[in-house]
C-alpha cells in the first residue's frame, strides 16, 4: 500500500514551528541592547569619578623633613654663589633616621682652654640631611648627596674621607693660630653631623715632618664608617680635643692616636719604592685604601717630594761633610759633636722659655705662639710677635760659636734627594688605579697666611686637584670666618 506525498508547509506553519529559536534570538538581542546602553551611560554620558585619598596625618619625621627642606631653601637663597647648596628631596634609608639624640658634652676651646678665645664645640649627633653650616649636605636619590664644604660643592657623594693637616705649622702665627684650626675642626664635625645613615665617612690626620723625617699619621678608623648616630658621637669625642691645648698638639692630642702606615703596594702598581711623597700625599694613600668616592685634603704646605739618595750621592755627601768639619776646626770649633750638642741644648732652652711665655699669654686670654721647629722662634716675624706681647727670647750660643762670634748651623747630611713636585701627579694616579675601584675625586685646600701668595704651591696643588676631577681652593683665617658668618646668617 503506497503512502501519499506530504503537502508543503505554509508560511505560517514554518514560522510557528521555529518559535523557540525565535524567542531565544529576541532575548539575546534585547540583552545586548541593554548592556550597550549601560556602557554608554556609565562611560560616556556620566562624569568620571575622581578618587581622592584621605588626608594623611603628618608624622614627626615628616615634619622634620619639611623643616629641613625649608632651611635648605633659605640657605640657598641667602648664601653666596661660592657656596651653593642643592635642595633635592630629603629621604632616609632607616626607620626614624631623622631623630636627633642627645650628645655628651665635648671639650671646647673656651675659658677652660685658652682664656676664652677659640671655637667651642656644641653639636648634637643626628642622621638627617642637615643644612645651613659651612659644611652642608642635601640628599638625592640612590643615597648620593650634593655636599658643600668650606665653600666647595661636590656632587654625587656617598663615601667621604677628610685628610687633615693637624701639625703646628698649620697654627703658625703667619696663618692664624689656633682660631683658624678651631673653625676647620668645627666645620668637619658639622658636616659629618649632617650626613644621612646611607653615607660613610673617614678621617686621616697627619703632621708635616721636620729635618727630612716623615711626618706621623693617624686615622679615626682604618675603614669607612656608616654615618649613624653612634659612630657620629664617637667621632665627635675623638676629634673635639685635637689641638685645643698648646701642650698637646698634633697627633699626640688625638685620642687612640696609634700611628698608621700605608699597606704595601703590589709590584705592578708601578711606584718606585724609593720615591717619598709629601706628607699629605702619604696620608692620602691611607685615605684611598678606604675606597672613598670623594676626598678633601687640607694642608698648610705643598710639602717636600724626595727619594732616597743613591750610594754615589751619599758618598759625595760624606766627603762634603768631612770637608765642612775640617773647615770648622779652622774657625775655632774643634769638636763638632760637642758643638751640635750645645746647639741642641740652646734650642731646647728656647723652647722651654716659649712654653713659659705661652702660659702667661693664656692667662691673659691670648693665643699661645707655636713653633714647629725651635729655629722658627728666632725668625724676624716671630721675634716681633714676642716683642709686641712684651717678651723676648735670646739664643744661647755658648759652645757652638766660632772665633768670629757667629753661631754655626746644623752640620750633617741627609739620606734623601729632592725631586720635582710633578712626580706626584703620576704617583697619585697610580695610587688611584691600585687602590680605588672607581677613581676618587680629590679636592685640595691650601691654608695660607693673609700675606702669603705661594704661586708655585698653588699651581702644583691645583694640578693635583684638576687631574683627579676635583677643585683647588686657598683658605685663610679671614675666609674661614666669612664662611662661618654667612652660614650663621643663613640659619637665622
Amino acid at each position: 500500500m503506497s503512502v501519499p506525498p506530504r503537502a508543503k508547509k505554509t508560511l505560517i506553519e514554518r514560522v510557528t514551528s521555529s518559535v523557540p529559536l525565535l524567542v531565544t534570538v529576541i532575548i539575546h538581542v534585547i540583552l545586548i541592547l541593554i548592556a550597550g546602553a549601560f556602557v554608554v551611560q556609565e562611560q560616556i554620558l556620566k562624569p568620571k569619578k575622581k578618587f581622592e585619598a584621605a588626608a594623611a596625618t603628618e608624622s614627626t619625621a615628616q615634619k622634620q623633613i619639611e623643616h629641613r627642606l625649608q632651611v635648605a631653601r633659605k640657605s640657598s637663597a641667602t648664601a653666596s654663589s661660592s657656596t651653593p647648596i642643592s635642595a633635592n628631596r630629603i629621604y632616609s634609608s632607616a626607620e626614624g633616621a631623622l631623630q636627633l639624640p642627645e650628645m655628651p658634652d665635648l671639650p671646647s676651646m673656651g675659658a677652660g682652654g685658652f682664656g676664652g678665645f677659640g671655637s667651642g664645640v656644641d653639636i648634637g649627633a643626628g642622621t638627617g640631611g642637615g643644612m645651613g653650616g659651612v659644611g652642608n649636605t642635601s640628599l638625592g636619590g640612590r643615597g648620593f648627596m650634593s655636599l658643600s664644604f668650606l665653600g666647595m660643592t661636590s656632587q654625587n657623594v656617598s663615601k667621604i674621607v677628610f685628610v687633615l693637616d693637624i701639625g703646628t705649622d698649620l697654627m703658625d702665627i703667619k696663618k692664624g693660630g689656633f682660631l683658624a684650626f678651631g673653625i676647620i675642626r668645627e666645620q668637619i664635625m658639622q658636616l659629618v653631623n649632617s650626613l644621612p645613615p646611607s653615607a660613610e665617612f673617614g678621617v686621616v690626620l697627619f703632621e708635616t715632618g721636620a729635618y727630612g723625617n716623615r711626618g706621623r699619621v693617624t686615622a679615626y678608623r682604618s675603614e669607612l664608617m656608616p654615618a649613624n648616630v653612634a659612630n657620629k658621637e664617637d667621632f665627635f669625642r675623638w676629634l673635639a680635643p685635637i689641638n685645643t691645648d698648646d701642650k698637646r698638639t698634633g697627633i699626640q692630642s688625638a685620642p687612640r692616636s696609634s700611628l698608621v702606615k700605608p699597606k704595601p703596594l703590589p709590584p705592578n702598581a708601578g711606584i718606585d719604592p724609593l720615591f717619598k711623597s709629601p706628607d699629605w700625599a702619604y696620608a692620602l694613600h691611607i685615605a684611598l685604601e678606604m675606597q672613598p668616592d670623594t676626598v678633601y685634603v687640607i694642608t698648610g704646605s705643598q710639602g717636600t717630594t724626595w727619594r732616597r739618595a743613591t750610594d754615589a750621592e751619599l758618598a759625595k755627601r760624606k766627603r762634603d761633610y768631612d770637608e765642612k768639619v775640617a773647615d770648622l776646626k779652622k774657625r775655632g770649633i774643634p769638636d763638632i759633636k760637642a758643638a751640635m750638642d750645645a746647639r741642641r741644648a740652646a734650642y731646647a732652652k728656647a723652647r722651654s722659655e716659649l712654653d713659659a711665655i705661652n702660659e702667661k699669654l693664656k692667662a691673659q686670654g691670648k693665643q699661645p705662639l707655636l713653633a714647629r721647629v725651635p729655629e722658627r722662634i728666632f725668625e724676624k716675624d716671630f721675634q716681633a710677635e714676642l716683642a709686641k706681647n712684651g717678651f723676648s727670647i735670646k739664643l744661647d750660643g755658648k759652645g757652638w760659636t766660632d772665633k768670629d762670634g757667629k753661631t754655626i748651623g746644623w752640620v750633617g747630611y741627609v739620606e734623601h734627594a729632592n725631586e720635582p713636585f710633578s712626580e706626584n701627579y703620576n704617583y697619585i694616579s697610580r695610587l688611584q688605579a691600585a687602590l680605588v675601584p672607581k677613581r676618587a675625586t680629590i679636592n685640595v685646600f691650601l691654608f695660607v697666611g693673609p700675606n702669603e701668595q705661594p704661586k708655585g704651591p698653588m699651581e702644583n696643588l691645583g694640578k693635583v686637584a684638576s687631574r683627579n676631577n676635583g677643585r683647588f681652593e686657598l683658605l685663610t683665617t679671614k675666609r674661614l670666618e666669612e664662611l662661618k658668618r654667612r652660614a650663621a646668617e643663613a640659619n637665622k
